[in-house]
């Protein structure tokens, strides 16, 4: 039964557990409150083991899903065995009493349509996996065994420990891991924080008073119980049958004799604070960051006390601390939140990014910090500003959408352990009633003398280093006195006004006339097109919500002519969401986003969520644009701020530093960062500014409007950009793009690019591509992908544990397909990891036809599938339009072509693409040194003039 009652805020379901099912669970009714949006039916039951469980009915999705949250992680390890309960979510996945074949899980739901995934956090584990519909129930026993009888196979225990080490390594030089790890040396060493995670080759290692499968069996076996679990079943079923599904298989997990702590030691030593800690980074960051601990708020999560102080604290909008430290010229950043939690303690984390200039002024900027939480206190706690928090939430409540089934199952099984039954749907949007008592009760923790202040920056004196990451740190006092804050400063601070972008009308706009023939068009019509504008608009009658989106691409001859151009179109992009950030912060919290970007060919402009207010924002981003006039100090600023970013793209995990080069290799116009640095550096702001004025000349638009408008809005949207954003014609002409085509003689040699990366990993990485760009070389690539894929995976990860990152991922270049077979390892040279691959795709040959059938069936499904949000479908939409599909129809034939492929045309394409050594494309770091057997590039450029290419406008 589902008992709906409307309202501006919110509607209750109330949903009856039935009787007499199973006998299996709690008879006592729930309800459960949801959206007035939500179509889907929910049930909650208590199991008598005590896991609870969580159905929801959804005929219209697209995919069903599951996933079990453990009240179990990171925190519950022993000293000692550091990374044991990540160690047992890899262990989980690797065989069963009942499915003992250990990529068995794995090829079952990539066969069916699906993906799966885990992660361990400190306080808790959470699986989950999406698969098509009809195939829930099998994927869903499947599933259940991992916590039911999981074999635990000691080769396998072996194998994965390596791999979990290998992820240790991996991501050795991320910088959030690395500073994490200064601070855990900081706190309490009796606090679990204080415990390094993820584990390793040493931590998780054998020992002499045991091995270390006998503690894994012992941690599953002493936490892993049913009444510290809670579980989401979503699929096109009825409740009933979902219970029926779900049930007898969930009551089958041991309920254990075991309880976890309700509180730990204090997170810092006693007079540990106030402390400062310097913290040399990997890449080129700057931030100022300061921890202040307090007690748990999450018992108050329908007050949100803390999300209180995060807002007022973290504002962007005029008057606001990072206003006034962005015109100081200390800071480009701010955010404001809880930062790490427990079960019943945690911390309040303030961050500033800082400029260069705002390292030297980093006193005066913890001054300012102080005093704005002192002013906070003093003044900013109001009822009015909570209350406007409380209606932008149950807006957002109200018309929110639909997102992926297997994130959805995943998020509410780990709020079942953090909200009450009846606040699954509603707890992240409640805001229950105004408490300034404890509001400031949290705030009080915010003071000068209960705060680790944090300093991450380059080439600071430091004098220790932390264990796991080896990160160079100092730590020492904290100025106890700071710099007077004068007072024509403290003038310019200020606490938010009323936000003018709150939507006031929300009304779903009616449906149009339908033309004489009576027939509705379900895609998208053009509704300007002219030499330099084509603009498509659709009325949305589907979701039937009040959101727009308006997608906007600019082609610019000055841009795409060279790399000077792409470089200073993305830091115009940069400048120009600089100069609007104070301006539309406020439409940001009130549900309306928008994004500027600079791309090879000119600009890109996004506009979406309510619909009421967006005709303001648009006339403000058109502004900006086209008067492309800029402060000296923000030029300098935000060009210094886009050199570092580009910089640090260059020092991310190197399997994706070498992703990134394909499309330099392949793609034209596309330009490495280090040459786009390389402009930027040399870049003055006069000629910027004479690039600024003649960036819309000769401009051409693509343009989308699909939502909730009417045709003659869509229309005038399409004048007013015309009007606006399209320059002066000065006789210049659009330059083309290109894809190149890898070369197609048998005989030649693969092709190899090394590229330096700063990691000690080793890395190979092929990227092969189609034959061609047709519907039918695309459904034999995305086939091939997705048949091999988990065999890839499970013979090069699971058995031969070559290293964590082992994957086969897409790497399309507009319609053309292109794989990628990437292995990141710690200990296996390049040229092994390359013979490795070529090893498994000639074994692949004999087995590639065994899971057509099964694959072809879910991949026709899902491209057939409806999407399921508006943004789902813009997004659906506006790709077709880029990929030069104005009937909108590419899916579907897509379907068709998936659906014509045979055995004999399949085994054909694996001979003549992923069998040619002339068409495969190697990167490799530059460790590796060939011998014969490759044509080495040296210079891209080069290497691309000796291909074919396909060209679009």
């Amino acid at each position: 039964m589902k008992c709906v009652v409307r309202s501006t805020r919110y509607c209750v379901a109330l949903l009856l557990v039935a009787l007499g099912l199973s006998g299996a669970a709690s008879a006592l009714a729930t309800t459960v409150i949801q959206s007035e949006s939500d179509e889907r039916e929910y049930r909650y039951l208590t199991l008598p083991n005590g896991l609870q469980l969580l159905l929801v009915s959804d005929p219209e999705a697209d995919k069903a899903a599951a996933a079990v949250d453990v009240r179990v992680g990171s925190h519950q390890n022993e000293p000692g065995r550091e990374g044991l309960a990540h160690f047992l979510e890899h262990m989980l996945f690797l065989g069963t009493k009942k499915y003992p074949d250990a990529g068995e899980y794995q090829r079952f739901i990539n066969q069916h349509g699906g993906s799966h995934n885990a992660y361990t956090a400190a306080e808790n584990t959470n699986y989950f996996f999406r698969i098509d519909p009809d195939y829930l129930e099998p994927a869903f026993d499947r599933f259940a065994q991992f916590f039911i009888a999981p074999l635990f196979d000691e080769d396998y225990v072996e194998r994965e420990r390596r791999a979990v080490h290998s992820e240790f390594t991996t991501n050795i030089n991320q910088d959030a891991r690395r500073t994490r790890d200064v601070y855990r040396e900081l706190f309490n060493p009796e606090h679990p924080a204080s415990r390094f995670t993820v584990g390793n080759v040493d931590t998780l290692a054998d020992r002499e008073d045991g091995a270390v499968r006998d503690d894994l069996v012992a941690f599953y076996e002493r936490f892993y119980s049913a009444h510290l679990m809670s579980a989401v079943v979503l699929g096109r079923e009825s409740l009933d049958d979902l219970e029926k599904l779900a049930v007898p298989r969930l009551r089958e997990i041991k309920r254990r004799d075991v309880s976890l702590p309700e509180r730990y030691p204090p997170l810092f030593p006693k007079d540990a604070l106030p402390a400062m800690v310097r913290i040399e980074p990997r890449q080129e960051t700057r931030t100022l960051s300061f921890l202040f601990p307090i007690p748990d708020d999450g018992r108050h999560y329908r007050e949100k006390p803390v999300h209180y102080l995060a807002h007022m604290l973290g504002h962007e909008g005029e008057g606001s601390l990072l206003s006034l430290l962005r015109d100081l010229g200390w800071a480009e950043g701010i955010q404001a939140g809880r930062g790490l939690s427990s079960r019943n303690d945690g911390v309040f984390q303030l961050t500033v990014e800082l400029t260069e200039l705002g390292v030297r002024a980093q006193d005066q900027i913890q001054a300012l910090v102080h005093y704005v939480i002192q002013r906070l206190d003093a003044r900013g706690v109001r009822e009015w500003r909570y209350r406007e928090l409380q209606q932008l939430a149950d807006i957002d409540f109200r018309f929110q959408e639909r997102v992926d089934p297997m994130r959805t199952v995943s998020a509410l099984a780990n709020r079942l352990h953090r909200y009450a039954p009846e606040d699954v749907l509603y707890g992240d949007y409640q805001y229950a009633r105004y408490n300034e008592r404890l509001i400031k009760r949290f705030l009080s923790h915010l003071r000068p003398d209960n705060v680790l202040v944090s300093l991450v920056a380059p080439d600071l004196d430091t004098d220790r280093v932390s264990a796991f990451y080896e990160t160079p740190y100092a730590l020492g006092d904290v100025a106890r006195e700071h710099p007077e804050i004068k007072l024509s400063v403290r003038r310019q601070l200020s606490f938010p006004e009323a936000n003018d972008f709150i939507p006031q009308r929300l009304n779903v706009k009616a449906a149009p006339m339908l033309p004489a023939s009576g027939a509705e068009s379900d895609r998208p019509e053009l509704i300007v097109d002219s030499e330099r504008l084509r603009a498509w608009f659709q009325q949305d009658q589907t979701f039937r919500v009040p959101k727009a989106h308006l997608n906007m691409r600019l082609y610019s001859p000055r841009v795409a002519s060279s790399v000077e151009g792409a470089a200073q179109a993305r830091l115009f992009a940069e400048l120009v969401m600089d100069d609007l950030n104070e301006f539309a912060y406020p439409a940001k919290l009130a549900g309306l986003d928008f994004s500027v970007e600079g791309t090879m060919r000119g600009l890109d402009i996004r506009i979406a969520g309510y619909s009421s207010r967006q005709g303001l924002l648009i006339t403000r981003i058109a502004e900006s644009i086209r008067q492309g006039e800029f402060a000296s100090d923000r030029f300098d600023n935000v060009r210094t701020d886009l050199i570092r970013r580009l910089r640090n793209e260059n020092q991310v995990t190197p399997y994706s530093v070498l992703a990134w080069q394909i499309p330099v290799l392949q793609f034209d116009p596309y330009h490495s960062n280090d040459a786009l640095i390389g402009v930027l550096e040399g870049l003055d702001r006069q000629s910027f500014q004479q690039f600024a004025n003649r960036l819309l000349h000769d401009a051409r638009m693509e343009a989308l409007f699909y939502g909730n408008l009417f045709r003659q809005e869509g229309v005038r949207l399409a004048a007013f950009a015309e009007h606006q954003l399209l320059g002066p014609r000065t006789g210049r002409s659009q330059v083309p793009g290109r894809v190149f085509k890898m070369k197609a003689v048998p005989e030649g040699q693969p092709a190899l690019y090394r590229h330096r990366i700063d990691h000690p990993d080793h890395v190979a990485l092929l990227y092969i591509q189609g034959l061609g760009n047709s519907l039918r070389d695309t459904a034999h690539m995305r086939l091939l992908q997705q048949i091999v894929q988990p065999a890839f995976y499970n013979e090069l990860r699971t058995e031969k544990q070559l290293g964590y990152v082992v994957a086969l991922w897409n790497m399309p270049l507009r319609d053309l397909q292109g794989k990628m077979f990437v292995i990141q390892s710690p200990d296996t040279p390049e040229a092994e990891l390359i013979e490795e691959i070529e090893a498994f795709l000639k074994s692949q040959r004999e087995h590639v036809l065994a899971g057509l059938v099964l694959n072809q069936q879910a991949m026709v499904r899902d491209l057939r599938e409806p999407a399921q949000s508006l943004a789902e479908q813009s997004g659906r939409y506006w790709d077709s339009l880029v990929l030069g599909d104005v009937s909108f129809a590419r899916r579907d034939q897509l379907a068709d072509a998936v659906a014509a492929v045979t055995p004999e045309s399949l085994l054909a394409y694996y001979e003549a693409v992923l069998l040619q050594p002339a068409r495969r494309l190697w990167l490799t770091t530059d460790k590796f040194n060939p011998e014969a057997g490759f044509e080495e590039i040296t210079d891209p450029a080069e290497f691309r003039r000796g291909l074919d290419a396909l060209i679009f406008p």
